[in-house]
């Protein structure tokens, strides 16, 4: 794994020498830089949480991912740095579904002797820079805030502000895991019917005073100026907004279209 050629990636020439601040530059950096995104998936392709993969996907042919390749990246980056990182797994509550399955990967990172909640794959809700493991405390990370909570069944919730107050966004369990515990995980995901990623293209990326989403053909760009979406025609201005705008480009066109036929029918 070569340094250099990640931050390239993520578009710094250097870092801060405080553990801290050499985190948070870390975190901002890929979640403004590095895709959330199901679109591999879409094209038929298995996702593959091998390191090396992972490192050709997202850094040599500039794609993104979601969680379980993401935060992989982000916690082998992070152990090169001498990080202590853990590696964490939870239920994602924002979907709705009563009892959600365990689906999400995230970490725990210990900086300056503090512990500390990063995530960098978790799409338009994501984490801007590293949360404190504080329980019931709020972090400001403008234009959001985060909170920690203990749930009574020993998870820890992590809390989103929103217009329409707080939003639980997904809950941790207290174990944590090796990279091969992902793998059960990531199969449900990318090959399930019933899986959110199978059917529709996701994609996001923060911005510095806010967030761009996609969700199956609704494009949404949310700002210091306030919220504007609109709706996809077809499978081309998908295509061009993904490239345009999430920076993904080279796409199999004709495996996206023919995968999408009924969100655009």
């Amino acid at each position: 794994m070569n340094l250099d050629f990640f931050l390239t990636r993520i578009g710094l020439s250097s870092l801060p020498e405080a553990p801290l601040a050499r985190l948070a530059a870390l975190h901002r950096a890929m979640t403004h830089t590095v895709p959330f995104e199901n679109l591999a998936i879409l094209e038929g392709k298995r996702i593959c949480l091998e390191p090396e993969a992972v490192w050709d996907k997202v850094v040599e042919k500039g794609r993104g991912g979601y969680c379980f390749e993401l935060n992989a990246l982000f916690a082998r980056v992070l152990e090169g740095l001498d990080y202590r990182v853990e590696r964490l797994i939870g239920r994602v509550w924002t979907t709705g579904i009563p009892t959600p399955p365990l689906t999400h990967m995230t970490l725990k990172v210990t900086a300056g002797g503090r512990p500390y909640l990063c995530d960098v794959g978790f799409g338009g809700g994501t984490l801007r820079e590293p949360l404190p493991w504080e329980m019931d405390a709020v972090a400001n990370q403008a234009p959001d805030a985060f909170r920690l909570a203990a749930t009574d069944n020993g998870e820890t919730m992590l809390a989103r502000l929103t217009a329409d107050g707080w939003q639980d966004q997904y809950s941790l369990l207290p174990c944590t895991l090796r990279p091969q515990d992902y793998l059960p995980a990531n199969h449900y995901t990318s090959t399930h019917p019933a899986s959110y990623f199978t059917r529709t293209p996701v994609a996001a990326l923060s911005t510095e005073d806010g967030r761009i989403t996609l969700r199956g053909r609704t494009f949404r760009r949310v700002g210091a100026q306030g919220a504007a979406e609109r709706e996809l025609a077809d499978c081309r201005e998908l295509l061009r907004v993904l490239d345009e705008e999430f920076g993904l480009r080279g796409l199999d066109a004709q495996a996206v279209e023919c995968r999408l036929a009924g969100v655009f029918g």
